[in-house]
């Protein structure tokens, strides 16, 4: 028994060591590389550990000439407002259609996640069309905007899903005692719903954070409107492939991702298994 209690746990921790090299892999490299003197990656053979050490790159991707926490500034400003917005209008629509008696609710809800199907891509030429008659073009409204809409989706199901779990008699209660819907919603239910609220919030900062085809469209490439994923391919583009300079830039844009999970981790799974929509 003893032996095959043994065989289970080394089985099951290499293979839990294998999907950490699988996921975490390609960032340890990156970090690797961001280290090495420039031009070093390109050696043969290959180092695998750079012999001189350095944190030149860094001072590079963060200098005048480049200057990656403008790009960083931009995605938390376009990313945290996204995410703000979307919990709001989700927030509100996951209300009505949970804690309410507005007509076609199901309906309203279906037609939700049904637009959260589309792939973002297939909208990006009719969005640029409306942004550009509404004059957003080149700037951090371009992104906020369409980066909320692609959120509310999930917000919406996740959040309808936690509703489901608190009980209707607080709302009873609330309302005998004169209590408005927008004041049941804000005074009494939004404490409750501060788990879910951070594992949407979460989910929506990443979809935002992450996104580049959208970005890149609207931005028209200038520096005031560029986010993370933007400046990065400007960079490869005007350091021909410096890879450890890249790697810099890359590093220094997964930190605040990587401090926002890590704070806000058990939220975000107590969220992502609360209730379902009755």
């Amino acid at each position: 028994m003893k032996k095959t209690r043994w065989i289970y746990i080394l089985l099951s921790a290499g293979l839990f060591l294998l999907i950490a090299l699988f996921e975490l892999g390609p960032l340890m490299w990156m970090g690797i590389t961001s280290i090495k003197p420039a031009g070093t990656e390109f050696r043969i053979p290959m180092e695998i550990l750079p012999v001189e050490p350095t944190l030149d790159n860094y001072a590079v991707v963060s200098g005048e000439d480049f200057r990656i926490q403008d790009a960083i500034l931009n995605s938390l400003i376009v990313s945290g407002s996204a995410m703000l917005g979307t919990l709001l209008l989700s927030g509100l629509a996951a209300f009505a259609m949970a804690r309410t008696r507005v007509s076609h609710k199901r309906r309203s809800f279906f037609a939700i996640q049904a637009a959260g199907i589309v792939p973002p891509i297939i909208i990006i030429a009719p969005t640029f069309v409306l942004l550009r008659s509404l004059g957003l073009l080149g700037t951090l409204g371009a992104l906020i905007i369409p980066h909320m809409s692609y959120g509310i989706p999930l917000a919406t199901l996740l959040i309808a899903g936690y509703f489901a779990g608190i009980p209707l008699a607080i709302d009873e209660a609330a309302r005998i005692d004169g209590a408005s819907s927008i004041r049941i919603f804000f005074q009494i239910l939004l404490p409750v719903l501060k788990p879910v609220l951070f594992s949407a919030g979460v989910l929506s900062f990443l979809g935002s954070w992450g996104d580049f085809m959208h970005a890149f469209t609207v931005s028209l490439g200038l520096p005031e409107a560029r986010t993370v994923p933007v400046a990065i391919l400007s960079f490869s583009s005007a350091f021909q492939l410096q890879w450890a300079w890249i790697a810099a830039g890359v590093m220094l844009s997964v930190l605040p991702v990587v401090v926002l999970v890590a704070v806000f981790q058990r939220y975000l799974i107590g969220g992502l298994t609360s209730g379902a929509l009755s």
